[in-house]
């Protein structure tokens, strides 16, 4: 579990985050949502350690590996799809090449494993954007906004990718504005944000959705 306690995030004297109590469980599917500047994206830094709270703690509990997808993905642009995911595996060399083509196999992208980089559309960057979070099996996924430019294929196949990781024990936090998602089964909770705060969270489970709506709707 990951534990975030009465956290607030302040940068160049905005408070970007404020007063966030959240729970985070494995195998449980988490989609967080609001607009543009809401905090959806810092939260995801907050979850993986990339910033540090002004305020209140981050938690877990237990040794966590984290496979990351934040705003748009940057890979070496004249080096191919392959060349780039072994040279990102590299870093923590946790697994094979045939891990690595077996993950290209999962997102679509195999067949294109020798194109460059540079060659490939915005939705097939995407993909492979997803492919280097989850190659290395990571214990969390946080994904921000993966489902942008692909096609519904492209779109039924990161579903069905996630839904199988999920029921793998995969700990998923999706920031996504994809209305749709709102009621899909892969999310257990949707977390709404609004100015930093936690405006809405509604609950599945066992079939019953719960919600709740208020100014400090996170503390439970």
């Amino acid at each position: 579990m990951i534990n975030v306690q009465a956290v607030s995030k302040t940068i160049k004297k905005k408070d970007v985050l404020q007063d966030i109590n959240l729970d985070f469980e494995e195998g449980e599917g988490y989609l967080v949502r609001g607009h543009n500047g809401s905090g959806k994206t810092m939260l995801l830094r907050l979850l993986c350690g990339l910033i540090k709270p002004s305020k209140g703690d981050v938690s877990n509990d237990k040794s966590y590996t984290f496979g990351v997808m934040i705003e748009n993905p940057d890979f070496l642009e004249g080096q191919t799809a392959l060349y780039n995911l072994k040279y990102l595996a590299a870093i923590n060399k946790r697994i094979t090449e045939e891990e690595i083509l077996k993950a290209l196999k999962e997102v679509g992208l195999y067949d294109q494993r020798h194109e460059q980089v540079k060659k490939y559309s915005l939705g097939m960057k995407q993909r492979l954007g997803l492919c280097q979070a989850i190659m290395e099996k990571p214990d969390v996924l946080l994904l921000d906004e993966p489902f942008n430019a692909l096609d519904d294929d492209s779109y039924e196949r990161a579903l069905a990718l996630l839904s199988a990781l999920k029921e793998d024990g995969k700990m998923l936090v999706v920031a996504a504005h994809d209305q749709e998602l709102v009621t899909h089964p892969l999310f257990d909770e949707v977390i709404v944000l609004e100015n930093g705060c936690i405006k809405e969270r509604i609950k599945r489970e066992n079939g019953d959705v719960s919600v709740d709506s208020s100014s400090n709707v996170a503390e439970d």
